[in-house]
């Protein structure tokens, strides 16, 4: 009595392929995704960072503008929401930030 294993085989290398498909392949795409937007908060962050440091407080239109010049620099699409809204977290950051400075400092003695 002989066996044929053909079909079988076929079918497993098929399911296989499914999961491969349907699992894997989303998986990594996910963490690229994750990794490119680890990276855009970081290059956000370095440059509103840098943009507080160059104009005057009041300044903050021209901040922004600074900012999306660095990251269009950097090779980012400035029109995306992903940009504008790592743009503005990294500022909602940095208010924190220096909110948190200026209340750690005891007040100047007179």
């Amino acid at each position: 009595m002989n066996i044929d294993l053909t079909q079988i085989i076929l079918a497993v290398i098929a399911l296989i392929s499914a999961i491969i498909t349907g699992f894997v392949i989303p998986l990594i795409k996910s963490k690229l995704n994750t990794q490119q937007l680890d990276a855009l908060k970081a290059a956000a962050k370095i440059a509103v960072y840098a943009a507080e440091q160059i104009h005057v407080p009041e300044d903050w239109a021209k901040k922004k503008e600074d900012a999306r010049k660095y990251l269009a620099e950097l090779g980012y699409d400035v029109d995306s929401v992903a940009v504008d809204a790592a743009i503005e977290a990294a500022v909602k950051e940095l208010k924190i930030i220096l909110a948190g400075k200026n209340q750690s400092q005891p007040p100047l003695a007179s």
